[in-house]
């Protein structure tokens, strides 16, 4: 099958997602997430976190 990567939209950037996607997109455990990138962490939950999909790709990409 052929993956077809397109730029996300502007609300697909700015939606949640959970920080399990974070760690499959970025390659980085969840520790080191938290660790170097606090400030993008988002509190779901008493137990769940996330992050906007635009962080997640902007690590992702390298840039800080």
């Amino acid at each position: 099958t052929e993956t077809i990567e397109r730029t996300p939209t502007w609300i697909e950037l700015e939606s949640v997602r959970p920080l399990a996607e974070a760690k499959r997109i970025t390659s980085l455990s969840e520790d080191s997430l938290k660790k170097n990138f606090p400030g993008d962490i988002i509190q779901l939950s008493p137990r769940r976190l996330g992050m906007k999909l635009r962080n997640i790709l902007r690590i992702a990409a390298g840039e800080t």
